[in-house]
């Protein structure tokens, strides 16, 4: 029969514990672990900010680069009838609309904006809708068959037809069909039954702050997107001494001698991520600052993501 000294010398030889250098190495593997955990979280982390930051800047250069393509592409639009062979009437107080003022532009600080190149087109932007019956000369009242396109007072509106063309802003707007337009002015051209009404816009584009601005002649302004940080825009040019449609140069718009002459337009938008420390050192980019056409490189003074989108829209009544 044991004896207790020897029963708690066996139960002390059962409960040896870890040594000073087996704790230190144990410790050791557990600082490696947490620190690759946290090293493979940190560069997970930041990949995730840069990806999430490159889709918001391409989603808002889709969203501005689609909204503006879609009203440069229409400027001028009035219909049946074509700016080239009919200029418009404006009835006071509505604005004119003609081939030369139809798609103008600013370069850098000598438009509306804050930094950066503006634009502004003119364009009927609405579908049409039929008269109910022919209109004489002289009045100042229209009938349309129904209102789909919510046409409202003040709003500025085309009577259309092949041959004539007249920019009136209504004053009242009766019935949801058939409905009664009444506008200011008394127009100058006859209309026949077939012929249309439409919703006429002008919108000016240009930058305040880092915000992408669209004006609108009937609407007021709207900030479309945040996160830009320049635009530059050049006009495709017809120099032929018979225009054919097709643009021969592309030129800032100091250099336009003759608006009637564009048929397209490239734009050039510069887009910065909305978080700094994105990247992890002042990236280099190249835009054209300075409406040479050429590209300058650039080096940022932060650390935001950069960079740049670029389309081409051409002018559809004008083009070959």
């Amino acid at each position: 029969m044991k004896t207790d000294k020897a029963m708690r010398t066996a139960v002390a030889g059962h409960q040896r514990g870890f040594g000073l250098v087996e704790l230190m190495v144990a410790i050791t593997l557990g600082f490696i672990v947490v620190a690759a955990v946290g090293y493979l979280y940190l560069g997970s982390r930041q990949v995730f900010r840069s990806s999430d930051n490159m889709a918001r800047m391409q989603e808002n250069a889709r969203y501005a680069l689609d909204t503006m393509s879609r009203d440069i592409r229409m400027a001028g639009y009035v219909g049946c009838a074509n700016l080239s062979t009919v200029t418009p009437v404006a009835v006071a107080p509505a604005p004119a609309m003609t081939a030369a003022d139809a798609i103008s532009g600013w370069d850098s600080g000598s438009g509306p904006g804050t930094t950066g190149d503006a634009i502004q087109v003119m364009a009927a932007v609405s579908g049409g809708v039929q008269l109910t019956a022919a209109l004489p000369a002289a009045t100042a009242e229209v009938k349309i068959h129904s209102n789909p396109f919510g046409f409202k007072p003040n709003d500025i509106l085309a009577l259309t037809g092949c041959n004539n063309v007249d920019l009136v802003k209504a004053s009242a707007v009766a019935g949801a069909g058939p409905t009664t337009i009444t506008h200011l002015g008394a127009r100058l051209g006859a209309y026949a039954a077939t012929d249309m009404v439409m919703k006429v816009e002008q919108y000016a584009y240009f930058i305040s702050g880092t915000g992408l601005m669209r004006s609108s002649l009937n609407e007021g302004t709207a900030e479309l997107i945040d996160g830009i940080q320049d635009m530059q825009i050049l006009y495709g040019v017809d120099t032929d001494a018979t225009a054919d449609g097709t643009p021969d140069v592309y030129q800032n718009a100091t250099a336009i001698a003759d608006w009637r002459r564009v048929v397209s337009v490239r734009i050039s938008l510069l887009m910065a991520s909305q978080d700094d420390n994105v990247v992890p050192s002042p990236q280099t980019y190249s835009f054209d600052t300075d409406d040479d056409g050429a590209p300058n490189s650039i080096v940022a003074a932060d650390r935001r993501l950069y960079q740049v989108f670029t389309t081409t829209v051409g002018i559809r009544n004008r083009l070959n």
